[in-house]
């Protein structure tokens, strides 16, 4: 996605309706220290508490039956509530009975919970679903939501693709969220773990996993209008749809990405909807605070620059070479430092420069020869040809 795509404008809560609390937790949900948070919002309930747990999220994960149990265990030892399940773990696979049972546990809810898992796959089983229609029909008609993890990620109007780009590999993008936060005027992509680091020295794990170098590509991707809502682990971050404000408590932080700068709220802190809006799309840079990166397995530094990057870079650069001829070059350069003692490395780089200016000449490829002989001087060193053959010199 880039800042020309989904283009949608915020939806807005229909006339009549009347939308219940949502609270979003960055991470640590089924965590001791999170259970103030789940009492809290089960307490702004008016009537007696029906909580839901919505397993959709980790429908693919071979043990979402123990997923599911640690919730329901959670919710009958530390908040002393029962908590029903609604099954939907397979949109293409559930049968019409089973999809009825869990719009029908929906409807009878009046709490709805969903967490970990990944927010690309109950993207594709929720998008276009009777079971999310019920849960949009209950919220609108006061239901509370709790979504945790993965879970806050799809209701965004842009979605990270957590999975895809930090498991897969694939170039970071932005997928289609299903945007209910849209139903209360606020056009935003929420990314959970802000603060994550478990990669400890070894890699940056922030931003969902992203890293810092990721995360601003990312940034550069979002349309405009698009703020971004990062919620720390054990920090919930609550949205009253009446008093338009969003109330942040836990031990973390709520950090907006918003018009190219950055706002950090903390426990306590009540937000007003409008300072949650963007106009303008500038990356905000976050290396700053990044735990150092290795390059190698065991903690490893990686190595130092050298003047082999700066041939690399050259080579890379250079025309009338096909892609076959330039790995080819890029090969040799490497074998040949590879095999030298490290304190001949330059020795043995030089000496195979000149040595491919020659092969260059006698080809009659005097413009590449030429180009070779001037980073032979870029680095620092002269050419001189003579009746005996060619030879470098510093200069």
């Amino acid at each position: 996605m880039n800042a020309s795509d989904n283009l949608q404008r915020p939806m807005r809560v229909p006339a009549g309706a009347t939308p219940g609390m949502l609270t979003l937790v960055g991470a640590g949900e089924l965590m001791p220290a999170m259970s103030s948070v789940h009492r809290a919002a089960l307490d702004q309930l008016r009537g007696t508490p029906r909580p839901l747990y919505l397993d959709t999220t980790a429908g693919f994960e071979s043990n979402v039956d123990a997923i599911t149990a640690k919730a329901v265990d959670y919710y009958n030892l530390r908040l002393q509530t029962k908590l029903d399940v609604a099954s939907y773990r397979h949109a293409g696979r559930a049968t019409a009975a089973e999809t009825a049972r869990a719009v029908a546990a929906v409807r009878a809810a009046n709490f709805i919970f969903a967490g970990p898992g990944s927010p690309t796959y109950a993207l594709s089983q929720w998008q276009g679903s009777p079971v999310w229609d019920a849960i949009v029909e209950a919220y609108l008609s006061g239901a509370h939501l709790l979504f945790a993890s993965a879970a806050t990620i799809t209701l965004g109007r842009c979605a990270l693709p957590v999975y895809e780009v930090f498991k897969a590999g694939s170039d970071p993008y932005w997928a289609d969220g299903l945007h209910l936060l849209g139903l209360l005027g606020l056009n935003v992509a929420v990314v959970p773990h802000y603060n994550d680091n478990s990669g400890g020295a070894n890699y940056d794990s922030r931003f969902c996993y992203m890293g810092a170098a990721r995360f601003e590509q990312l940034q550069a991707l979002l349309p405009a209008d698009v703020a971004i809502l990062g919620i720390d682990a054990y920090t919930a971050v609550c949205f009253d749809p009446q008093q338009r404000t969003a109330t942040v408590s836990g031990q973390g932080v709520l950090t907006v990405l918003a018009d190219g700068a950055e706002r950090v709220h903390a426990a306590g802190s009540v937000v007003p909807f409008d300072d949650l809006h963007s106009v303008l799309r500038a990356v905000v840079p976050v290396q700053a605070g990044a735990p150092r990166i290795y390059g190698y397995e065991y903690g490893e530094p990686a190595p130092a620059e050298s003047a082999m990057n700066g041939v690399h870079a050259y080579i890379e650069q250079l025309s009338g070479l096909d892609a076959a001829a330039r790995v080819e070059l890029l090969a040799r350069l490497e074998g040949a430092l590879r095999s030298a003692p490290p304190a001949a490395n330059a020795t043995a780089l030089l000496d195979l420069l000149q040595c491919l200016r020659s092969d260059l000449r006698a080809a009659k490829q005097w413009e590449l020869a030429d180009k070779l002989r001037d980073a032979l001087v870029q680095l620092g060193y002269e050419v001189q040809d003579s009746a005996v053959g060619p030879a470098w010199q510093p200069h």
